[in-house]
């Protein structure tokens, strides 16, 4: 028998068919969590009758729900899911009247669109938009119980 005859040799024990087996399987399993959680999440329902005739707080609170609910909770309050797992100060209740990074319109659109250093609120600027950020601004006025500033209107 000689070296042709021998099967090759296989590099740290590893059979190449069953890692790609594994990894086409963490794939799939990935996928199918995906889609299960797409299928299975709750619908949000229809916006609150003060806003639904307002398309700048309808449009903060479809950003407000797909982005910032996960950490700020469903009503602003900093009580969502993940709130208590994140590092760092708690993410903020938004609702209480007391920001911290203020609350001129300016101040609000910068926390959003720029995020908050050592804190694990993220940098949503380059995501949503400016207009996307402006809609989320607006939509967290009306979820402390205030009137939206007219410097957010004004670019409608």
């Amino acid at each position: 028998m000689d070296d042709t005859d021998q099967p090759p040799e296989v590099p740290f024990g590893i059979d190449p068919a069953a890692s790609r087996r594994i990894f086409l399987g963490l794939v799939a399993l990935v996928v199918g969590t995906a889609l299960a959680y797409s299928f299975l999440k709750p619908a949000a329902g229809p916006p609150a009758a003060a806003i639904a005739h307002d398309p700048l707080l309808v449009r903060g609170r479809e950003v407000f729900l797909e982005r910032c609910v996960s950490c700020h909770g469903p009503q602003g309050r900093g009580d969502g899911p993940i709130a208590r797992g994140l590092s760092g100060p708690p993410p903020g209740d938004l609702t209480d009247g007391l920001w911290k990074h203020g609350d001129r319109p300016e101040q609000v659109e910068a926390v959003i669109a720029g995020g908050v250093p050592d804190a694990q609120m993220p940098a949503w600027g380059g995501t949503l938009g400016p207009e996307g950020v402006r809609a989320v601004a607006a939509y967290v006025y009306f979820l402390d119980g205030r009137e939206v500033p007219p410097d957010l209107r004004q670019r409608e």
